[in-house]
């Protein structure tokens, strides 16, 4: 079966109403709204708030860091989940003192966002003191119209 021209072009136009409209204000809210998100993380993190910072992940949330080579032991991937993370501040096994993020940027596919950039941070690790400065992205998703965290990853 030949189609004419005609008849493509009105079934792609058919097919282009049918697609949800990607509209340039939505993404820039979208992203000023993820951005937004993580700095309020940032916050109930440095304010040592548990129960905020706990908010902000999904239950299946999972955070993935480069430990360090030592002496003892290779460079190798660590990982934590949201309620590990939250009882390490709970606790005070981690206390924040200083974060910064910089060179930020928000990537949106649908409901799907990725936070990167670089970050400075300073804080106590189990009473020792540590300053760490690096890369990091953070995948967001929203649901019923509030963006959460999926994980981080800190190479």
């Amino acid at each position: 079966m030949t189609r004419s021209p005609a008849s493509t072009a009105t079934a792609l136009l058919f097919l282009a109403m049918l697609l949800p409209q990607v509209n340039a204000q939505d993404l820039a809210a979208d992203a000023r709204a993820v951005d937004a998100r993580s700095h309020a993380w940032v916050k109930a993190a440095l304010a040592g708030d548990a129960n905020a910072f706990r908010t902000f992940a999904t239950d299946g949330y999972l955070l993935l860091y480069v430990e360090p080579k030592t002496a003892a032991s290779p460079a190798h991937w660590v990982s934590r989940t949201r309620d590990q993370w939250v009882e390490e501040i709970r606790t005070g096994q981690v206390r924040y003192l200083a974060v910064e993020l910089r060179n930020t940027t928000v990537h949106i596919n649908g409901d799907l966002a990725l936070f990167k950039g670089e970050y400075t941070e300073k804080g106590l690790r189990r009473g020792a003191a540590y300053t760490e400065t690096g890369f990091f992205v953070e995948t967001w998703v929203k649901r019923e119209g509030q963006w959460f965290a999926v994980s981080s990853v800190f190479p």
